[in-house]
């Protein structure tokens, strides 16, 4: 059929004279039927993002996939999303907003190539996937749904990334500290109201690259991607990285969790990705996501609204 599975019927007609247990001798004609199933390996299909972290996360799920179904081949399609597309050291108007004033759309282009069939599966973090009210590819109807939120959940926590200083106390009077996030900025100034707050944005290294260079004192970032990129191994030497813990500031819903989306219709990926779906991830994912979506349809901004929300256990 259309996903690379074979099936071959066949029958095989044998005269050959019988042998009862009896003595009797009699002649029959044997007639075997059998059933040969034979299949190709089954492709699939996963579309991500081009940055380092996004193609890092899909290849874990890549592994799980071929791990729990030994007769799948996936392959791994990077597609690029209009919102890796904005330079992180850029310094037009526009990339100085906060990511909840101007909308940025890092799923779009993925989500086209999903609906439309270019690929069969996309790997997300949940985070990035919008609240259902701008989930765009859904507008008119329902065409891709969360199929799997892959487990355990990484540390949901924000970090403070620096080459010199360990806590968002220790940072200096004035200090700048980079994040495009309106959540992370008003928590920030909350408990640091002298601090300068650069909007930067970019994937992973292209933040970085701005700290590296000078530009900054700090950086905020997810621990889940750094994790996930190596960044926080024991032999890193190049950065401090702390947690903030969340009473200082509290993540944005779905942090930590990756998502893989599928098709609406596509029974047979929703079925492979029904084995592979983590429960507790997604209780955590659909509380912390229904918040979420409460909270956008009173957003009067045209970006996602800064909300943080997470789920722990009782």
């Amino acid at each position: 059929d259309d996903r690379g599975w074979t099936r071959t019927v066949g029958a095989i007609k044998m005269n050959a004279p019988l042998q009862p247990a009896s003595n009797m001798k009699c002649s029959s004609s044997l007639v075997i039927l059998f059933v040969l199933h034979c299949c190709t390996a089954l492709s699939l299909r996963i579309g991500t993002r081009s940055s380092k972290l996004a193609q890092t996360q899909a290849r874990q799920f890549q592994e799980i996939i071929e791990r729990r179904h030994k007769g799948i081949k996936a392959t791994i399609i990077p597609i690029d999303a209009s919102g890796d597309k904005t330079g992180a050291a850029a310094k037009t108007s526009t990339q100085q907003l906060p990511l909840a004033i101007q909308g940025v759309d890092f799923t779009g282009a993925l989500d086209e190539a999903l609906a439309d069939g270019i690929v069969d599966v996309v790997v997300h973090s949940l985070k990035d996937i919008p609240p259902a009210n701008r989930w765009r590819i859904n507008a008119d109807e329902p065409r891709i749904k969360i199929g799997a939120y892959l487990g355990p959940r990484e540390n949901p926590l924000d970090v403070l990334v620096s080459r010199e200083y360990k806590s968002i106390e220790s940072l200096p009077v004035g200090g700048k500290v980079g994040s495009a996030s309106l959540r992370r900025q008003a928590q920030l100034l909350a408990c640091r109201p002298d601090l300068e707050i650069i909007n930067i944005r970019g994937n992973v290294d292209a933040r970085l690259a701005a700290l590296d260079r000078g530009e900054l004192d700090g950086l905020i970032l997810a621990c889940a991607g750094l994790k996930r990129l190596g960044i926080l191994s024991d032999d890193n030497t190049s950065y401090k990285c702390n947690p903030i813990q969340a009473d200082v500031l509290l993540p944005c819903a779905g942090q930590g969790i990756i998502a893989v989306t599928c098709r609406e219709n596509d029974a047979r990926t929703i079925s492979l990705l029904r084995e592979v779906d983590h429960h507790d991830n997604r209780i955590a994912a659909t509380t912390e996501r229904s918040f979420l979506d409460s909270v956008d349809h009173l957003s009067p901004w045209s970006g996602r609204p800064p909300v943080a929300g997470l789920m722990t256990p009782p």
